[in-house]
């Protein structure tokens, strides 16, 4: 049996299809599931995302739960937090997601919801160590069953119902051919928005850029578009759609931790003393931004099961990471759902009469680097690469927060060195009151990260 140790990742499972995530793999990862939540007899939720790979996965998953005794109901092809949404509203314990989310097109892999909650790390690796121990218990199961639904036209609904817009105005979206566009385009136009859609056909193959709107050249299209089309914003999903990227009027990215000041004290000023989560990699401005208005900041690992757990463990009533992924969990579920949260900014901009480049910036600035990707040779050594770091490096006249790698807290600034754990790097971000003592604040990460390895290679454009 050939089985990809590295698929199981410590948010979900994905690799290359057929290369690593072959479809024998999908039918162990099916049965491995069943056993290990065998008390539990509720049905399981099953969508897919646009991808070229996606409905021969969901075929082969739901053709393995159904012989291990599993219900199955079949969404279709939806973005994920439709999936979410269902999962809800059809008041179930587990659902499951095909997705590569924001991987190039050879890749593809699965977001876990079992008994109430998302799977991550330990539980994850659970998987596979139970695939490997090849153990299942010979039973015997009931007869099982199967449905398709649709739940598009609830999930707008719902949408609809719950935000309030007052002045009608003109954005652009840009789905990047992922499975977001459709059900956003409709969403927006029903919501009364002029949708100027760009790349908002599903196309597995991608063929206008890549679905990751964490990277600035994937936002080029949208930028223009937004600049010469008079818009009053650009918003930009994932290949799932469980995440966006805002762009102001002006054609200026939005970073998440920037849009988190905006929901944060939209939200507080009705709802005060309440917890708001935010990740390791997030601006210090937002906690102050969150104390400012009434709330309070809790720091979490980064990672969207994390967060989720988190946000489980606090009850807090906001979460988001720089990622983009934001949970809602004041009059919204709780999950992270892209599409929604779009919906949101543009019911703050519909009651707000200034252009959004001005509500963004009247939130407190700072000189930030973008994330800085450090290659490793190969998967797991940066993870080994940060138990050194966190064990030597020194720096004098900071905190020190390990919850997510190194996180040094200056006076006047902080950076961060932590793993990725879905790709073979290390993550960077620096952020300061002064260009100067941002560049200081990041040659002196470079210092601690060489003193382990001279010869790891820092890019270019940003030494």
């Amino acid at each position: 049996m050939m089985l990809a140790k590295n698929i199981f990742k410590a948010y979900d499972i994905r690799g290359i299809y057929e290369e690593e995530l072959s479809i024998n793999a999908i039918k162990l990862i099916a049965k491995s599931l069943s056993h290990l939540f065998l008390e539990n007899n509720d049905t399981i939720i099953v969508g897919r995302d646009g991808r070229n790979s996606s409905s021969k996965i969901s075929e082969t998953l739901i053709e393995s739960f159904l012989e291990n005794g599993k219900n199955i109901i079949n969404v279709g092809e939806v973005p994920t937090p439709l999936v979410y949404f269902a999962r809800n509203y059809l008041n179930l314990n587990s659902c499951i997601m095909v997705t590569g989310s924001h991987n190039p097109k050879n890749y593809n892999g699965l977001k876990i919801f079992m008994d109430g909650h998302t799977l991550s790390g330990g539980e994850i690796k659970e998987i596979y160590d139970f695939i490997l121990r090849d153990s299942y218990s010979k039973l015997q199961f009931a007869k099982t069953s199967y449905k398709e639904i649709n739940l598009k036209n609830e999930y707008i609904s719902q949408i609809i119902k719950d935000i309030s817009i007052i002045n009608k105005k003109k954005i652009a979206v840009d789905a990047g051919n992922g499975v977001a566009g459709p059900i956003a385009i409709e969403t927006y136009k029903k919501l009364g928005f002029d949708v100027i859609d760009l790349y908002c056909d599903i196309d597995g193959d991608f063929p206008n850029h890549h679905p990751n709107p964490s990277d600035p050249k994937n936002l080029e299209d949208l930028a223009d578009t937004v600049k010469n089309g008079n818009c009053d914003l650009g918003i930009a999903f994932d290949g799932d759609g469980d995440r966006c990227l805002i762009l102001d009027n002006l054609g200026n990215i939005i970073w998440p931790d920037k849009q988190m000041m905006l929901f944060s004290s939209e939200i507080l000023s009705k709802n005060k003393n309440c917890k708001i989560i935010f990740d390791v990699k997030s601006s210090a401005n937002l906690p102050k931004v969150i104390r400012d208005n009434g709330g309070i900041p809790i720091m979490s690992r980064t990672g969207h099961s994390f967060i989720k757990k988190k946000i489980s463990e606090t009850n807090a009533i906001l979460a988001g990471e720089m990622s983009g992924h934001i949970f809602f969990n004041d009059k919204w579920y709780g999950f992270d759902d892209g599409i929604y949260s779009g919906a949101r900014i543009l019911e703050i901009i519909s009651k707000n009469n200034n252009p959004s480049h001005k509500i963004f910036d009247s939130f407190p600035k700072s000189f930030v680097t973008p994330e800085i990707n450090i290659q490793v040779n190969k998967d797991g050594i940066q993870h080994d690469f940060m138990k050194k770091f966190i064990n030597t490096a020194r720096f004098e006249d900071a905190k020190i927060i390990t919850i997510d790698g190194l996180r040094a807290e200056f006076k006047d600034g902080w950076g961060l060195l932590r793993a990725s754990n879905t790709t073979s790097c290390l993550v960077m971000r620096v952020e300061a009151e002064s260009k100067r003592r941002l560049l200081e604040i990041k040659d002196k990460f470079f210092q601690q990260i060489k003193k382990i390895d001279p010869k790891i290679e820092i890019p270019n454009e940003e030494k």
